[in-house]
């Protein structure tokens, strides 16, 4: 091989390199949508260690609930319920800014239903039968996992 077929046959592995790493590598949205599934998950598996990864330990929201006072209602719900299912619809995540350090926050708009299983009864928990309740959750990314600070329910 010449030196000019080298060189072609290095720049055209080096696009299909780069290209694969743009296609496999998630975004920063969509880590943001896989921690919230993951979040989902947790509950529904009603894996509390899961959950609190999931927690930012400066939680705080507009009802005044706190980090701590949050997981004594995370517990008490996870005590008290059979099964959990959550329905997610109209998911929008927004990247919202990188400050120093490269940390991220982000921000997302979702429509949420949650129904428990009490005593082998049905309950919805939160949203409403016909239309689920609108819920504004804040996140900032720390350790490669995005964790909920606050919320608008």
């Amino acid at each position: 091989m010449n030196n000019l077929t080298r060189i072609i046959l290095s720049a055209i592995i080096l696009i299909v390199i780069i290209f694969i790493v743009i296609k496999l590598l998630p975004d920063e949205k969509k880590r943001v949508i896989n921690d919230i599934n993951n979040l989902k998950n947790a509950v529904e598996k009603e894996n509390k260690i899961a959950i609190l990864n999931y927690i930012d330990e400066d939680y705080f929201d507009a009802h005044n609930l706190d980090y701590k006072n949050l997981i004594k209602v995370i517990e008490e719900f996870l005590n008290t319920s059979d099964s959990i299912d959550i329905v997610i619809s109209g998911l929008k995540v927004k990247i919202d800014s990188v400050v120093e350090h490269k940390t991220f926050y982000a921000s997302c708009s979702l429509g949420l239903r949650v129904i428990a299983r009490y005593e082998n009864e049905k309950v919805l928990v939160y949203g409403g039968v016909i239309q689920p309740a609108s819920v504004k959750a804040y996140f900032r990314k720390q350790k490669d996992i995005y964790r909920v600070y606050s919320a608008k329910y």
